[in-house]
């Protein structure tokens, strides 16, 4: 897992150099990626994409988003591990220049492993979060909620 982990990463980080966006507010044909580490029932690790399908709304200042992750959460004692896959939808609002605000809310599924036990089950996404776009294609990116069985989630988005 650790390698097909790292493998995402450096991909994501190859390619950043997408085209400049005027504000830095989530729009129709936006194609975002984010890494993100999380805390709560454990320790998290994160790849997610989240893609404008539509904007335009409430003045202009309001889009449409549609996504998935890849999710890793490990138990603080390390006797648990899980990993997860989640489809979501994304609603953003851009109060101020350069900050994208936005609700998640999202469901998948995914495996536990747990010293000698193995099951499957539904996992499931439903956070509020904020993009702070220091340059024109990445942001520092902060969620709240309940992601994978974490509560507090941070780190980076590219926009691709």
């Amino acid at each position: 897992m650790k390698k097909v982990l790292t493998v995402l990463l450096v991909a994501v980080l190859g390619l950043t150099a997408g085209s400049a966006h005027a504000n830095g507010v989530f729009a129709k044909n936006d194609l975002l990626g984010s890494i993100t580490l999380g805390f709560g029932n454990g320790f998290g690790q994160r790849i997610a994409i989240d893609y404008g399908v539509a904007d335009g709304w409430l003045d202009g200042k309001a889009s449409l988003g549609v996504g998935a992750s890849l999710n890793n959460t490990i138990g603080w004692n390390f006797r648990y591990d899980a990993i997860s896959v989640i489809a979501n939808c994304s609603f953003h609002y851009q109060f101020v220049d350069k900050l994208d605000t936005y609700v998640v809310a999202g469901f998948g599924g995914g495996i536990a492993m747990a010293e000698n036990h193995f099951g499957g089950g539904i996992d499931w996404t439903s956070a509020v979060g904020l993009r702070y776009y220091f340059s024109p294609t990445m942001a520092f990116n902060f969620e709240a909620g309940h992601t994978a069985g974490c509560f507090v989630n941070l780190g980076l988005t590219f926009r691709l």
